[in-house]
This record gives structure tokens, sequence and C-alpha cells, in this order.
């Protein structure tokens, strides 16, 4: 029997809520408490593991509110508990590395939780409007977040993410804007009207490109390097993990509007220009930030890749998001664990590991073997889904250069691999490894390996929350 709708609805909106109220918890408590500074990790990570308790049960329809500016469905839950569990991942790791000051600990979580919040709104936004305003809820937060160190690389991380950020927001307004001057409604169902005029095509282009920057896909690409090499590496995971998920959605409703013309071209061009330019620049990275920053550019670009399979395509879509989600978390992780500078780690700081913490460097190993799609591991059926769906649909050149550039791809992965097991550490290392950073590295490792050996129920969760989209 399917739950009752209005309840589902109730219980799903008090999800954001009851993250607000956590967000001003950890901002406000503290200061009229003074025993409750420092716990406010602990406060965010209840707050989280609260809201995940919601989705027991959720109805197989879809709920329209607020007229049409949210929609809730198997999709929209399946999308937060992604987007939850990784701030559950992103928390841990802060509470056992901070990520800021001492004096700003509650600012962190705060920043933290209502970024997740826009993120949540963004992928459940059924109109124009409200994925302006989701997105926004979503940037500035992430903005001041890269920077909340208030060191020189955080600053200028920060700097430059939010000036090419509100370049990408400003055209998205524009585009809206242009849009709003053509049809009466902004819901993605009424925009779904046929071949949109010369005007039409102008707004449309304009907001797929402040979306593309959202994702990173090339040329619109520019800030990622810098701004996850100087954030701190738990809020690099946070931005790789979550942010990308929610530009992801809202570029694949974007092009799910057109069955063909100059949109689809336009995506054409992005998804193979940005797996060759990014797989090329990342053969000559030496930190291991900016391997994975050029690393999260090149999935953007198997991922949108994979929108031109249809339906089938984002099904794809929605298993590679938890996958690749896994792999870069694992990786920003021992990142964090083996940083010794506000930039982390050199490749060439993980020579020895194989011989002083094996474990460690086996995990590392699966998470580049993951993302370079090698099997049987997650990443690797990840791929195959993906480029599957396009091969079907005709798209068969395009698969030829992302399966050729993910070739390119595995020198950059096994670098990092061969650095661990046959280079010897320049000095004896020392490793200072908190219990939770391992055990999120563990939990990582086994993932990447447990979605790829029994793929089929999360491809099959997958499957189902594709039919509500």
């Amino acid at each position: 029997m399917m739950p009752d709708p209005i309840g589902y609805a109730a219980a799903a909106l008090s999800i954001p809520l009851l993250l607000i109220l956590a967000a001003l918890g950890c901002l406000i408590l503290p200061l009229f408490f003074k025993q409750l500074r420092g716990t406010q990790g602990l406060i965010a990570l209840g707050a989280v593991l609260v809201c995940l308790t919601f989705f027991r049960r959720a109805p197989a329809a879809e709920l329209s509110m607020f007229s049409g500016a949210l929609l809730l469905s198997p999709i929209t839950a399946y999308l937060w508990v992604l987007a939850l569990a990784v701030l559950a991942l992103v928390v841990v790791l802060s509470i056992a590395r901070p990520a800021a000051p001492e004096e700003s600990g509650g600012e962190y979580y705060f920043l933290l939780f209502m970024a997740t919040i826009g993120l949540m709104v963004l992928v459940a936004a059924g109109d124009l409007f409200t994925v302006f305003i989701a997105l926004e809820l979503l940037s500035l937060p992430v903005y001041a977040l890269a920077g909340i160190r208030r060191s020189k690389p955080g600053i200028e991380a920060a700097y430059k993410y939010f000036m090419l950020g509100a370049f990408g927001s400003g055209m998205t307004v524009m585009g809206i804007a242009v849009l709003n001057a053509i049809y009466p409604e902004l819901t993605f169902t009424a925009l779904r009207v046929g071949a949109p005029g010369p005007l039409a095509l102008a707004g449309f282009i304009l907001v797929i490109s402040g979306f593309a920057f959202k994702t990173a896909l090339v040329p619109f690409h520019m800030w990622v390097p810098d701004a996850y090499e100087g954030a701190p590496t738990q809020v690099s995971a946070f931005m790789a993990a979550a942010v990308k998920t929610a530009g992801v959605v809202v570029l694949w409703r974007l092009f799910s509007l057109f069955n063909g013309g100059p949109v689809r071209e336009v995506f054409w061009w992005l998804a193979a220009v940005t797996v060759v330019a990014a797989n090329l620049m990342a053969l000559a990275q030496k930190g291991l930030k900016r391997l994975l920053a050029y690393s999260s550019i090149a999935h953007a670009g198997y991922i949108a890749v994979a929108f031109f399979g249809g339906r089938q395509g984002f099904e794809a879509v929605l298993y590679y998001l938890p996958v690749y989600a896994m792999a870069t978390t694992g990786a920003f992780s021992v990142a964090l664990l083996l940083e010794k500078n506000e930039k982390g780690p050199l490749i060439e700081d993980l020579a020895g590991l194989a011989k002083s913490r094996p474990w460690l460097a086996g995990a590392m190993a699966a998470f580049m073997f993951s993302l370079a799609g090698v099997p049987p591991l997650a990443g690797f059926f990840a791929k195959f889904y993906a480029f599957a769906g396009a091969v079907d649909a005709g798209y068969t050149r395009l698969v030829v250069i992302a399966i050729i550039m993910s070739a390119v791809s595995i020198y950059y992965y096994l670098k990092v691999t061969v650095v661990m097991y046959m280079k010897p550490a320049a000095a004896e290392p020392s490793y200072d490894a908190p219990g939770m950073i391992e055990a999120v590295i563990f939990l990582m490792a086994a993932g990447v390996i447990l979605a790829g050996v029994f793929s089929r129920p999360l491809l099959a969760m997958a499957a189902e929350a594709s039919k509500w989209f």
C-alpha cells in the first residue's frame, strides 16, 4: 500500500527544515553554552543520520508542491539520500581533521548544511526560478567554504571560484530572463514545446552554459583545479561528489527537452572536448588534489556522454553518480590523511605507502582503478553502462573518443599506484591516522568493490528512480 502522499510530503519537507535547525544550532548554541563548543561536528552528524531515517518508505508517485516549484518523487529520494550520505562522510572527515579554525567551527557546519539544502532543492526543482534560487543557495556557502581556513591558498581559491561562479550565475539568470520573456511558464514540463526559436535557443544556451560551469565541463572548468587544491580537502570532496550531482541533474533536465538540433550538438561538443582536454591536462599534474580535480572534470565529460543514451543513459548516470562519489570521496580521504600542508600531498609523497601502510595503498589503488574503469570495480560498470546507451542510440563516434581518452587516463591513475608500490619512500613516513578517516577509506573501498561485483542492486535502484524523471 502506498504511503500517505501528504504525510510523505510533510516528512520530506521536514528534512531541509531539520538541516536548517541543525545548522543554526551549530552556529548559535555554542555562543550561549560554552560546554557545547567543539561538539558542533557531533551535532551535525546526528542531524544527518536522523534525516536519513526519513527515507524508509516513499510513495511510488510524483508529488508536485508549490505550483510545480518542487517535485518530490522516488528519484528525489534517491538523490537526497546520495547528498546526505556524502554530507555524513564529509562531517566525519571534518570531525577527525577540522577543516576550519577552532573559532569558526560553527560557521563551517552552518555553511556546509546550507549548501546541502541548496543542493537538495536544486535536484527537486520543477521550474527555472526555483533552480536559480537553489543554485545561489548552494553556491554562496561553497564559495565561503573554499576559503574557510583564511589561508593564502584558500582565499585565492575562494576568490577565483567566486569570480568565475558569479560569471556562471550571471549567464544562468540572463538565460532565464530571456526564456521568461518567451514562455508563459518556466516549469520543465512547459518548456518541452518542440524546436525553440532563435531567441529561445539563445536563452537555453545561456542556462546550459551556467550549469556546465557548475558541472565543470570544458571550457567552464577553469575554477576547478585551483578551488580543489586551495580548499580544505573535505570541502574538495564535497564539491567533487555532491555539488557535481546537482549540476548533472539540471543539465539532464535541460538536455531531455530536446530531441535533436543545435542544443544536442552543443552537448556533443561539450562532452567530446571535456573528455579530451581534461585527460590530457591531467597527465602533467604532480599534486594529488589537482590530479583528482582534472579527474573530476573528465568524469563530467563521461557523464555527458551518457546523456545521449536517452532513458538507458540516464539510468547509467544515476548508477554512475554514487559510484563516482565513493571513489572520489575515498581518494580525497587518503589525500586528507597524508596531507602535510594546505595544498595537499604530491603524488610523490605516496612513495613507499605500500610498504608502510599496505591496506591504505590497496584502498587507494582500488579508488584509482575504479576511476580508471578497470573491471571488476564499480567504475568499469559505470562507464560500460554509460557508453553502451550512447552506442545503442547511434553516437558511436562520441563513445570512441571517450573510450580512447579513458584509456589515456589509465596512465595517470596507474602513476599513483606505481609510486605507492614501486618507489621507495625518501624518508621513513609517519602518518597520523585518525580512526574515523580510516573507517571512511575502508567503507569507500568496500563500496567500489561491492558495487562492481554486485552491481545489479544499485543498477536496479537507479532504473526504478529514473522512471520518475
